[in-house]
Order: C-alpha cells, then sequence, then structure tokens
C-alpha cells in the first residue's frame, strides 16, 4: 500500500474518531450540568406505590373498608398528577437539552471553521462532532416533544447546516481559488520580470562582445 494512502486512511480514522469524543464529550457535559428532572418525581411516585401496597397489605381485599377504598383512590389520583407533572417536565427538559445541544453542536463546527487549511484532519474530526451532535439534539426534540417547537429547533438546525457548510465548503473553496489565482499571477509575473532581465543581460552581453570586436580590429589595422 502507498504510504499516501496509509497516510489518509488514518487520517479519516482519527477525525472519525474525534467526532465521535467530541459528541461523547458533549452529551456528557449536557448531562452532568442539565440533568433529567425524573429523580424527584420518580421518588414522590415510588413513596405513593408504597403507602397503597401498605393499605392493601394490611387486610384481605373484601376486608377493605371504605375509607381504605377512598385513601386508595387518593393516592392513585395523587400517582396520576405526579405522572403527568413527570411528562410535562420530561418534554420541557428534552427541549432545553435539545436546544443547548445544537448550540454547542454550531460552536463546535464553527471552531472547526477556524484554520482548516492549516489543520484538516483536527477540522474535519470537529466537523464530524458538530453534526453528530447537532443529529443528536435533534433527535431529542423528535422524541420528546411533538409541539411546534420541534418545527422550529429543526428548521433552526437545518439554517444552520447550511450556513455553516456554505462557509466551508463554498466559499472556503473560492476563497482558495482566488489565492491560488494570485499565487499564480504574482508567478507569472516573477517569470516575465526574470525573462526581461536575462533578455536584457544578453543584448549588452552581446554589445560589449561586439565592442571588444571592434577595438581590436582597430588595433592590428
Amino acid at each position: 500500500m502507498p504510504q499516501s494512502s496509509r497516510t489518509s486512511g488514518l487520517q479519516t480514522i482519527f477525525s472519525f474518531f474525534l467526532g465521535l469524543m467530541v459528541t461523547s464529550f458533549v452529551g456528557v457535559g449536557a448531562y452532568t450540568f442539565h440533568p433529567p428532572p425524573e429523580t424527584e418525581f420518580d421518588a414522590q411516585i415510588e413513596d405513593l406505590s408504597r403507602r397503597e401496597q401498605a393499605i392493601r397489605d394490611s387486610k384481605p381485599p373484601d376486608d377493605l373498608t371504605a375509607a381504605d377504598r377512598n385513601q386508595i383512590r387518593e393516592i392513585t389520583d395523587q400517582r396520576n398528577e405526579l405522572s403527568d407533572a413527570a411528562q410535562l417536565a420530561r418534554e420541557g427538559w428534552g427541549r432545553s437539552t435539545s436546544i443547548i445541544l445544537i448550540v454547542l453542536a454550531t460552536l463546535v463546527m464553527a471552531i472547526s471553521l477556524l484554520r482548516s487549511d492549516q489543520l484538516p484532519v483536527i477540522s474535519n474530526g470537529l466537523l464530524m462532532g458538530g453534526v453528530f451532535t447537532m443529529v443528536y439534539g435533534v433527535g431529542w426534540i423528535v422524541v420528546t416533544d411533538t409541539s411546534v417547537a420541534r418545527f422550529v429547533v429543526m428548521t433552526v438546525a437545518l439554517a444552520i447546516t447550511i450556513a455553516l457548510g456554505y462557509v466551508r465548503f463554498v466559499r472556503g473553496r473560492g476563497l482558495s481559488a482566488v489565492r491560488v489565482g494570485v499565487g499564480d499571477a504574482e508567478r507569472v509575473g516573477v517569470t516575465d520580470l526574470e525573462r526581461r532581465v536575462e533578455d536584457l543581460e544578453q543584448r549588452m552581453s552581446d554589445a560589449a562582445s561586439a565592442l571588444g570586436q571592434g577595438s581590436a580590429n582597430s588595433g592590428s589595422s
């Protein structure tokens, strides 16, 4: 295998691995500093379930009094209310988490645009990480939310992706072409100047040779 092909393959693997690491880092950070709200609700629901089970175990089902049944019904209503509140909190958390992930993905992709010509491997890895994180954030809003906010978040994610893609692949290519064109023009100008200087030196050399031959002929005569 040629050395260039082996190097290119290793660079691709490293960029992909860097993208996965960036996504994992962002995801773990989001969970660490923005944890899900289910723990508090789960503890309350579990406590109500234990109270209900204690009432049911205190006597046979047929011996339960009207007060016991009313208490069980109240516990069931409270548990259902907590379940609904937990669902709403989960949807809000999923929406906010999705927005946080999309913002961080945008930041990572914007960083990947810096010095992309000098550090192409790292730049590609950061770009992959930003794309993976963007998909992760969009996935959260799709799974946890069914409101208009989901469409708004997906629209913003699409607009950001298109804008950064344009800056990276279209505008960047145009700037590279301009730089290459300017460099070619400069090289052409230098080459033309060198050719003119060489032509002038050749003419001066021919003139000096002609003057030398004329002086020699005069001396011999």
